[in-house]
């Protein structure tokens, strides 16, 4: 028998201090040719607006720690996404596709920037 990969599960949160610090989403990660597709590696021109990486970033999102102005917690569709903040669900999205392509915050910035 071989080895069956599984798809990683991703914890986006913010440091403390961060502008949205205390929120959390968990995001399953992509088969590799969802990522080629997404980001144009396979030639295409990759996810071509907001709307169709906030539409991928739904369909990976597995549970997020956000209430609603009724304080109950949203469900991850994309009618709840609508509801929030669109600097935060940027923020969320950008955080999760850094992770899915191996940018950690951390790392140093080459001197050329």
């Amino acid at each position: 028998m071989g080895y069956k990969p599984k798809l990683k599960t991703y914890l986006v949160k913010f440091d403390e201090g961060h502008e949205f610090h205390g929120a959390e989403a968990r995001l399953s990660g992509m088969p590799y040719g969802e990522w080629e597709e997404a980001t144009g590696a396979d030639g295409g021109a990759g996810d071509k607006n907001g709307a169709d990486s906030i539409k991928r970033f739904v369909d990976h999102l597995v549970s997020w720690n956000l209430d609603g102005p009724d304080d109950q917690p949203l469900p991850t569709t994309l009618n709840a996404l609508k509801t929030v903040d669109k600097d935060l669900i940027a923020a969320l999205n950008n955080a999760w596709f850094n992770a899915l392509i191996g940018v950690h915050k951390d790392d140093p910035l080459p001197e050329s920037s």
